[in-house]
């Protein structure tokens, strides 16, 4: 009878300390996600993406595409740097 006892005595403790957890972490879980969604909302898409795209160039001399506005223009020709359009 005292095992019994005992028994329904550490049950109840453990119900009772399942049942506190749990909205803790519940409570846990809603801050958590408010903090990713805030952390989301706070990155939003790069200014790259929300912009034209720009024209690609490319160089005389390597042949590498880079965007016209970092181009250097000798004459004619598109260069990737001033390196490469003196060695023309």
């Amino acid at each position: 009878m005292k095992l019994l006892m005992w028994l329904v005595l550490a049950v109840l403790v453990i119900l009772a300390i399942r049942k506190k957890a749990r909205p803790m972490t519940q409570d846990s879980m809603r801050s958590r996600n408010a903090e990713t969604a805030s952390d989301a909302s706070s990155f939003d898409m790069p200014a790259t993406a929300t912009t034209p795209a720009e024209t690609m160039v490319c160089c005389a001399h390597c042949q590498i595409y880079l965007p016209a506005s970092e181009a250097v223009i000798r004459g004619q020709q598109t260069y990737c740097s001033s390196a490469h359009a003196d060695l023309h």
